[in-house]
């Protein structure tokens, strides 16, 4: 296989370098045109009507071109098809020409991403197809319609933290938007130390009314137990050594998360060896009690994760017939770190401690978007562990604040020949204030939409007009388009306001109008 590289002047360096990462035989052609983006099919065609090619197999344009690259096949009679937008992703798309088929109106990085995606989703649903003949293997059972075990991506139980204090709206608007992030189980957390059983059959009802998965109750109260069981919960967490006895009375016919402790007694075992044999004990005391549907949590101690992990290591040895439930969240909550980054490295212990349910809950404002977060890396840990590698390159990523390659331009300072260079002051001189208005920037995270207020006066009591929209593209677009803004000044401002707005609202980072986004 041997392809020629279409490029434009200023790319063609980038071009030779990341096409040499490649093992597939290139040259590349560096036309006059020097951005890339703005050749065309026809332009490129002619250019090629005077140009020798000989041993081509391929013909690859910049993905950024537009139109159809029929033309440049007519006239060269060689296949010519899009490569990607960005030379950063030529090594890539090179590797894999063999195995997809390029377009001749869509950019290859688009294909390939597509490619990965499907065929990652897909594996995902063929096991979700075989369910039925999975659950037949020893570590699997059912909650509600869920199937829970090892052969199946790692379940996300999303809990409502103290439910028991949130009213209907709050908690049904809660529970719908788990499921939205992809939650498997929505858990109704009560008040410890608490016993409110009338409280717990009404969040269960409640939460049953709007959702269609898996309804869990969490809590140690026997009372608040068997309210929720009655009232249709599907899973208990938890049964300890000091209430299994009681619960075992209504809870036989629901699966039960059963933890190494007595909370009565205030015993919980610190050493992995000591946890695996107390919870063993507790187990076995549950299915002598009917309870028989048991998942196993040796609990996640954010003050000696290692030790935790090396508990449900051992138990999972020892035990595999038994399903394990990890608390993620016992440890993102307590750790000021972005919460993608610590979900993505637990789930990946989690899996190969061999768990088959994570905890996700959103009780600090660091954690918001946990459940999402945990949702897409169960599926890159069953990913990673059905095909025997590293979770990388799966079709699906936890790729956030930072990218897996660099597609910026690398800046060229010999551009400054010639030119006039002025350095830009951080200090701005205070602007004279728009005639037509002022703005409030701020984020309704509840729609998802960033919403600019607009006042008249400074005063800044009533808004004239409230613009929203979910980009700030199109906020900023509208406001130019009703004549709101007079001063250059004041739209690159708003501008600015607006992205930093966007870029809060994507990554649950919080947005203060004026205020720097990241820290210096």
């Amino acid at each position: 296989m041997k392809v020629l590289l279409i490029t434009g002047a200023l790319a063609e360096d980038a071009v030779r370098r990341y096409a040499k990462e490649s093992s597939v035989e290139t040259e590349t052609l560096a036309l006059k045109t020097a951005v890339a983006a703005l050749l065309t099919p026809q332009a490129i065609a002619d250019a090629l009507k005077t140009t020798k090619l000989k041993g081509f197999n391929m013909i690859l344009v910049p993905g950024l071109v537009r139109g159809e690259t029929n033309v440049i096949s007519k006239v060269t009679g060689i296949p010519a098809f899009k490569g990607p937008r960005y030379a950063a992703d030529l090594s890539t798309v090179l590797d894999s020409v063999c195995e997809i088929q390029l377009s001749t109106t869509v950019s290859a990085d688009d294909l390939l991403r597509e490619k990965l995606q499907r065929k990652a989703m897909q594996e995902i649903e063929k096991t979700e197809k075989n369910r039925d003949e999975l659950l037949k293997k020893p570590g699997s059972i059912l909650i509600g319609n869920l199937a829970v075990g090892k052969d199946f991506p790692m379940r996300v139980l999303a809990e409502i933290v103290d439910a028991a204090l949130m009213d209907k709206k709050t908690i049904q608007q809660t529970a719908k938007r788990f499921v939205a992030a992809g939650a498997d189980v929505v858990d109704i957390g009560m008040v410890a130390g608490e016993s409110q059983p009338e409280k717990a059959k009404r969040v269960v009802e409640w939460v049953k009314q709007v959702v269609d998965l898996p309804v869990s109750i969490d809590t140690l109260d026997p009372a608040e137990i068997e309210a929720a069981v009655q009232a249709g919960a599907d899973l208990v967490l938890s049964g300890d050594a000091g209430n299994i006895e009681e619960i075992a009375l209504f809870a036989s016919k629901v699966a039960v998360v059963i933890i190494p402790t007595n909370q009565r007694q205030g015993y919980f075992p610190k050493k992995a060896q000591d946890r695996v044999k107390y919870l063993e004990e507790i187990i076995e005391k549950a299915k002598k009690l009917g309870v028989t549907q048991c998942l196993a949590d040796l609990i996640l101690d954010p003050c000696d994760v290692l030790e935790s992990f090396l508990a449900f290591k051992e138990f999972a040895a020892k035990n595999p017939e038994v399903p394990l439930f990890v608390g993620v969240s016992n440890v993102t909550e307590l750790m000021d770190a972005d919460s993608v980054g610590v979900n993505a490295v637990l789930a990946r212990l989690s899996s190969e401690a061999g768990a088959s349910m994570l905890l996700a809950t959103e009780k600090s404002d660091k954690a918001k978007g946990t459940v999402a977060e945990e949702v897409t890396a169960a599926k890159m840990m069953f990913l990673a562990k059905k095909r025997g590698s590293v979770p990388k390159d799966l079709g699906i990523d936890l790729l956030i604040l930072k990218d897996k390659r660099v597609h910026e331009e690398l800046y060229d300072k010999k551009l400054e020949a010639g030119a006039k260079v002025v350095c830009a002051s951080e200090k701005s001189e205070p602007s004279v204030l728009d005639s037509k208005g002022i703005f409030k920037i701020s984020i309704d995270r509840t729609e998802g939409v960033l919403v600019a207020l607009h006042y008249v006066s400074l005063d800044m009591t009533n808004p004239l007009n409230i613009i929203k929209g979910k980009t700030a593209d199109s906020v900023y677009t509208k406001i130019v388009e009703k004549g709101l803004v007079s001063k250059l000044g004041h739209a690159a401002y708003l501008g600015s306001e607006l992205a930093k707005a966007e870029i809060a609202l994507r990554t649950g980072k919080e947005y203060l109008q004026d205020k720097m986004m990241f820290k210096e």
